[in-house]
């Protein structure tokens, strides 16, 4: 301890659109495609055609479109006036005119097809129901007069209008095209092939459309016959704009998986690259294979935009495909063997059709006229890998004589916890890295590893031996009709969930549920702290997650939810441990009554013990699709029988860092008990027990063979194991300072107190206050009212108290409203300030006295030091100058202790001076020669050598104790660098690490480390 004595003195838009796509292309193509791009026809366009618009232009597919695929023109112009005459742009096909119509938003519209093609698709849908499959509505020839229609289509071979209503002369299929005639009237729409229908200029001072089109025959369908080379051409004022196409067989058709390897469970995402699927291009398509017996193609059997077919409706067009313009694509096959499981989605919401095709896939087209089509909707596939599909097997898919493997299989587990060293300290937050591809379900978004999902394995640390569900049965559903027994297990070892099977059950009205917890009532008495017993005092909690009855089983409110237990059988000796309104969410931490303590405690000690949840509310089930999971943890901290009790679990819920990466993240830290916080129910109420960012407690030191383990159940060489981090959580032994040699009247005294055990959380600021209350024996301390002591200041050899003398009162430390703050979030550095009064109380508060001449003293009783201990330490004196880059020697007592010298000099571990900056896992010796001036005298000394990082955290501490005998003697020290970095050396010279009284300077050394 030393004390310090007191003096009197003291570019263009659309070439700017254009780069875009292309950028979004070759993202789309890397990344498996999974994004589902912008319909956005109406800025589409290239530089050398920017005001002309083909659907059927695209580079992945070399221009080519073939089969019964309509393509949309579009011709976008400056002058986009609804309200004034305008021409009509000159667009033609291969030379043959191509009718425009304006719409609404200003822009000229036109759809053309092959018109074999198109004949031979509308012969397949009259097969199922009008309005579905790849039904083109009816066809006129192009004959048919510029008065019935509206419009001239005399250079086509004829069009598809929506329906006949009203003409005569209308053909379907491969027949012959006829004259229309008639006057059309409102269409009940037959046509399935342009869905997404531009809507007209219907400005009453032009004609519609600009050209007088009958809105009845909207959209019209222009059918022409050509040869493999097509050019479509805008006739511009300012000179031509055209698009090449190519009317053949689809080049690049391809199919591929999002991975190699799936683990069980997973979805499977595999992708279709064909242009020829894309028939509509104006919605996204989507086909449906059944991939059983009975093999079959149809075409919006799901729609993601107009009817979906089924029953009558429903076309299988595979015998089609031939006459279609398909050749080996247009149909799919799987082999799922014992690894596929097919599924729905939102799209495909049955896993059977008509109750003759039984094994769907559907494919959706990523956005209008992409061509390229994915077996997945909304980040579900339509393919998965079986919940207990066999590691290494495998199934197979195939399109366009392309095959897949689909392979179930396992990739290796690791976790970690911050970078990778072996412990962290409190109130730092440090990241948890859970490398588990296994865990990677949904290639297509990020994964969240939810106690509630019941495939997940969760990162969990058990502290203690809380008590949990893993000996749970007995399961038991109340309602109105009696009791339902359904099944329970405990799949994941470690992070001891009870997952309840409902899946094959049914009830409608619910209100509470029941189970064994399997232990017996010593079990349970030995885990609680009975707060009633001499030498015992702490808290009970009840940690608890139903989440998975919110999301599945209907119960949308937990504020009136009790939780009872039974002791013998249900509904013998109850003892309620959470009352209405003590929670209002699907998972927490509650606390338990005394009173419910003390009831548990006269129960005979051999029954079993049952649970009640009670939620108060009716819940529904209907053989739901998952199981859910639940926790119930009963936990205890504090003190029992002078033992120290820490009884907790907690369950890391971590989030994937990106789509498909496989590896999961949040964050971990840990809050240590002192004297003034150990039994505090708000600091128990501070930790996290669910969620990505966990929070627990330490009430001791956690080092070696009692250092933390977390894991997660995981697989190395395939086989399963359990995967730890193990961490070691020292305590720290605390240091007080005070800033000053000596101080004036009225000047400011700083305390400093660097110890990271008293760093309770990493996101806020911790205070500690003085005692003011005259009963409390820690009156004047930084303490609390039961007479626990933080720290405590002594000035002229006795504690800094208030007293009334003569009725006034003169105030202790308490009086100058001295606290100690930390300095920030988790730092565990904590500042106080009192300014120095003019008359202090003597020792015995009989009478004032003058503060000048005497010493101070801060004394820390540090609850847990570096060695579990608790002890009291004395202050030293800080820097007198800013700066100052070495600590000035500290007062010396007037017992002057023999004059030391040392001599340091940093060495690599063959002797030699360290002249370059040291590499990770290089050995760095601190070498310290001492002279003893007043060599007759026997010197104790203890060589101290502390390694800080450059955030002033400790990451090497050690001494070496030693007699100066002789006139000289020299210590060494060796230290190993584990990660690179800039550190800082101290090296100090007690008088033994009992007495901490300094005998030379600390000298500090930088020293950069490299990899």
């Amino acid at each position: 301890m030393i004390s310090t004595n007191y003096s009197t003195t003291l570019s263009s838009t659309s070439s700017y659109v254009v780069l875009l796509q292309k950028i979004w292309l070759i993202l789309v193509l890397s990344s498996s495609l999974l994004i589902q791009p912008m319909y956005l026809p109406n800025v589409k366009a290239y530089s050398d055609h920017p005001n002309l618009f083909v659907s059927a232009e695209n580079s992945l597919f070399d221009n080519h479109f073939y089969g019964p695929m309509v393509v949309e023109v579009i011709v976008r112009e400056d002058n986009t006036q609804l309200d004034q005459a305008l021409g009509q742009p000159a667009v033609t096909v291969d030379g043959k005119n191509l009718q425009m119509v304006q719409g609404s938003d200003g822009n000229w519209y036109a759809f053309f097809a092959n018109t074999d093609k198109a004949k031979q698709a509308d012969q397949a849908a009259l097969s199922g129901l009008p309005g579905q499959s790849v039904d083109f509505g009816v066809f006129c020839s192009g004959s048919t007069p510029s008065t019935v229609l509206g419009m001239d289509v005399s250079r086509t071979d004829g069009v598809a209008i929506p329906d006949s209503a009203g003409l005569s002369g209308t053909t379907q299929g491969t027949a012959g095209f006829n004259s229309c005639s008639g006057i059309p009237t409102a269409p009940s729409n037959q046509n399935n092939v342009v869905r997404n229908i531009p809507s007209l200029n219907t400005n009453s001072k032009v004609p519609v459309g600009q050209t007088g089109i009958n809105q009845n025959v909207w959209p019209v369908i222009q059918l022409f016959t050509f040869s493999d080379n097509v050019r479509v051409e805008y006739d511009r004022s300012t000179g031509s704009q055209s698009v090449d196409l190519n009317y053949s067989d689809i080049p690049n058709v391809s199919l591929s998986l999002d991975r190699t390897g799936y683990p069980a469970g997973a979805d499977v995402f595999a992708t279709i690259h064909d242009a020829e699927l894309s028939i509509d291009p104006t919605s996204q398509n989507s086909w449906t294979f059944n991939v059983g017996p009975n093999s079959a193609t149809f075409y919006q059997a799901f729609s993601v935009s107009g009817k979906s077919a089924s029953g009558s409706g429903l076309v299988n067009l595979l015998p089609y495909l031939s006459t279609l313009g398909f050749k080996d694509n247009g149909k799919l096959s799987m082999d799922t063997s014992d690894v596929v499981n097919l599924k729905t989605n939102s799209v495909q919401t049955s896993s059977s059709l008509n109750g003759v095709y039984n094994k769907l896939v559907t494919f959706i087209e990523t956005g209008p006229h992409t061509g390229i089509f994915q077996s997945s909707y909304g980040s579900v596939s339509t393919i998965g890998i079986l919940p207990n599909a066999p590691r290494s097997h495998s199934g197979s898919i195939t399109y366009n004589l392309q095959s897949s493997s689909i392979v179930s299989g396992t990739s290796t587990t690791s976790l970690t916890v911050g970078n990778n060293q072996n412990q962290f300290g409190p109130g730092q937050r440090e990241t948890i890295t859970l490398t588990d591809n296994n865990q990677n379900i949904n290639s297509n978004m990020i994964d969240q590893l939810d106690v509630f999902r019941s495939s997940a394995k969760i990162p969990t640390l058990k502290i203690g031996n809380p008590i949990t569900l893993s000996s749970a049965s007995n399961v038991q559903f109340y309602g109105n009709a009696g009791s339902l027994t359904v099944p329970s297990s405990v799949f994941d070892s470690n992070s001891l969930r009870l997952i309840i099977d409902t899946r094959t059950q049914s009830m409608t009205d619910f209100q509470k549920i029941t189970l064994n917890l399997g232990i017996s009532t010593q079990s349970l008495k030995d885990l609680l702290v009975d707060p009633s017993q001499s030498n015992s005092k702490g808290t009970n909690w009840v940690n608890y997650d139903l989440r998975s009855f919110q999301k599945q089983l209907g119960i949308s409110s937990f504020s009136s939810t009790t939780m009872t237990l039974y002791f013998g059988s249900i509904g013998s000796s109850p003892v309620t441990i959470v009352t209405p309104g003590m929670i209002v969410t699907g998972n927490g931490l509650v606390q338990i009554s005394d009173s419910a303590i003390t009831s548990i405690e006269s129960m005979p000690s051999g029954l079993p013990v049952f649970l009640e949840i009670n939620f108060n509310t009716s819940g529904t089930f209907s053989n739901p699709t998952d199981t859910q999971p639940i926790v119930f943890d009963l936990f205890s901290f504090g003190a029992s029988n002078n033992k120290q009790i820490n009884n907790a679990i907690y369950r890391a819920e971590l989030q994937e860092t990106s789509p498909n990466s496989g590896v999961f993240s949040g964050t971990i830290e840990y809050a240590v008990i002192n004297q003034l916080n150990q039994f505090d129910p708000n600091l128990i109420k501070s930790l996290s027990t669910f969620g990505d960012n966990i929070k627990f407690l330490v009430n001791t030191e956690l080092t070696d063979s009692n250092a933390i383990h977390f894991s997660v159940l995981g697989t190395q060489s395939s086989a399963p194991v359990t995967v730890t981090s193990q961490n070691n959580l020292p305590t720290h032994t605390g240091v007080v300072t005070l800033d000053s040699n000596n101080y004036r009247i009225g000047s400011d005294v700083t305390i400093t107190i660097n110890d990271p055990d008293l760093a309770t959380d990493s996101n806020s600021i911790v205070t500690y206050t003085s005692v003011n209350d005259p009963n409390s024996p820690a009156l004047d301390t930084v303490g609390d009212n039961s007479g626990n002591i933080l720290l405590e200041v002594w000035i002229k050899g006795f504690r800094f108290h208030q007293c009334t003398i003569n009725g006034a009162t003169t105030g202790g430390l308490a009086s100058t409203g001295f606290t100690l703050t930390e300095t920030g979030p988790g730092t565990g550095i904590f500042k106080g300030v009192f300014k120095m009064p003019s008359w202090i109380c003597n020792q015995d508060g009989t009478g004032l006295m003058s503060p000048v001449g005497g010493t101070v003293q801060a004394w820390y009783h540090d609850f847990r030091d570096q060695y579990g201990r608790s002890v009291v330490i004395g202050s030293i004196v800080s820097p007198t100058t800013k700066t100052s880059t070495t600590s000035p020697s500290p007062y010396i007592p007037s017992a002057m202790p023999p004059k030391i010298t040392k001599y340091t000099q940093i060495n690599d571990q063959s002797g030699r001076p360290l002249l370059e900056s040291p590499h990770v896992g290089q050995t760095i010796v601190f070498n310290s020669m001492f002279s003893n001036t007043n060599y007759q005298n026997s010197q104790k000394i203890s060589y101290i050598v502390q390694i800080k990082d450059s955030n002033n955290k400790i990451v090497f501490l050690k001494w070496v104790d030693d007699y100066l005998v002789n006139y000289s003697t020299s210590e060494s020290i060796q230290w190993i660098p584990t990660s690179s970095g800039t550190y800082t050396a101290e090296i100090y010279v007690w008088n033994g690490m009992d007495s901490l009284v300094p005998l030379v300077d600390q000298n500090q050394y930088a020293i950069k480390v490299v990899q």
